[in-house]
Order: C-alpha cells, then structure tokens, then sequence
C-alpha cells in the first residue's frame, strides 16, 4: 500500500506554496490530490515523486572534468 501524502507534507517536500499547489493542479502541470473524504485530501507519493522527478535540472554544477579532479 502506497503513502498518502497531506498538503503540508507536500509544500515541504516540493518547497511550493499551497496556492503555487492548486494554481499548477488547475493548469493541468500538477498531479491532482484524491479525496480521502468529505474535507480531506492526500497526494500518492509515487504521483509526487514523478512529478520531483521530472523537473528539469539546473546545469552549472560540477561538471566531469571537475568531478575526476
């Protein structure tokens, strides 16, 4: 069975602000919560994973050369 994540958990995880949460959801960039009841909702983690997952990454880190040195 897959952990549901509540929105605090969320905001701390992806560093996003709920209103930056629900304004994404809306645009269809975010994966939607599921309903857990009448007023509670949760994300799956693997949806909240993925999403983590397939942000670009920023370049200018250490590169290979740089690395092996």
């Amino acid at each position: 069975m897959q952990k549901v994540l509540r929105p605090r958990e969320v905001v701390e995880i992806t560093g996003l602000s709920k209103t930056t949460i629900w304004r994404k959801v809306r645009a269809g960039i975010f994966p939607a919560p599921i309903e857990l009841g009448p007023n509670s909702i949760g994300w799956e983690t693997s949806d909240i994973e993925a999403w983590l997952a397939s942000r670009p990454r920023r370049g200018g880190g250490m590169t290979e050369d740089r690395v092996a040195a």
